[in-house]
């Protein structure tokens, strides 16, 4: 007997058991739309990713979906304009950062300065992308992005330094409320910062091969972030042990 028999025909047993069914069918039915959606959306920001890791340039939309194997109106379907794909993907990075981060702030053991140090650098410095996409979704037209993409990226930013700054004061319980969530966003100004002044005369990211000339006396741009986060994070929390690789660099600095 059919689903549909029994739910118009059946006994009254038979249709709560045929119904029962079919909600379970639409769930499934749901479920495997989510997950489908969720895999495109994923589709969508690997090929991003692959093109500008390829070009250091903004592809247009229809050379993502080529690249993701989906119709230029599917693209749309999910991401508004080109900038709204690669903000998303900038929120991709910093969700992996702070996912980490937050694990780490409040897993037993120690913490460190130096900890920080590795995770800025396997993050951010060594992912020679990072920080030219920053750049780029830093300096995106107010009108680029809708309204609502970019309440939406900072809504969720925001939730990241809230939560990683209160871990940070847990840690370090002799700072005043707020001072690790200031830490937090201080820390990652000084590396934008740093990257506009020396990282695309570096050879870090895309950007190196702009014509202008390197700033005498300085290192690379990884050297020189990594310096000026340690310094900055052990004047503010307190020194700890510096590792030798650390040590050497600061050596170097000086």
């Amino acid at each position: 007997m059919t689903l549909l028999h029994r739910l118009l025909f059946g006994t009254p047993a038979a249709r709560a058991e045929a119904d029962a069914e079919g909600a379970s069918a639409v769930t499934r039915s749901r479920a495997v739309d989510a997950d489908e959606k969720e895999a495109r959306r994923v589709a969508i920001l690997d090929a991003a990713a692959r093109l500008f890791d390829a070009s250091g340039e903004l592809s247009n939309v229809a050379d993502i979906a080529h690249a993701a194997g989906l119709a230029k109106g599917t693209v749309y379907l999910y991401f508004p304009t080109k900038e709204a794909v690669y903000l998303a993907l900038h929120q991709r990075q910093l969700d992996a950062f702070f996912v980490e981060l937050c694990e780490r702030l409040s897993a037993p053991g120690s913490f460190s300065v130096s900890d920080m140090a590795e995770m800025a650098r396997a993050h951010f410095l060594r992912d020679r992308g990072y920080m030219p996409l920053c750049a780029f979704c830093m300096g995106f037209a107010a009108d680029a992005v809708p309204e609502s993409v970019w309440c939406e990226f900072h809504d969720g930013l925001g939730r990241h330094l809230m939560t990683a700054g209160a871990g940070i004061e847990r840690r370090w319980p002799h700072l005043a409320p707020g001072e690790g969530l200031r830490l937090l966003k201080h820390s990652y100004a000084l590396m934008v910062g740093l990257f506009h002044l020396i990282g695309e005369h570096s050879g870090h990211g895309h950007r190196a091969k702009t014509a202008r000339p390197a700033l005498t006396g300085i290192g690379s741009y990884e050297d020189e972030a990594l310096i000026a986060l340690f310094r900055y994070w052990t004047a503010v929390v307190g020194a700890d042990a510096t590792p030798l690789p650390m040590r050497d660099q600061l050596s170097r600095s000086s």
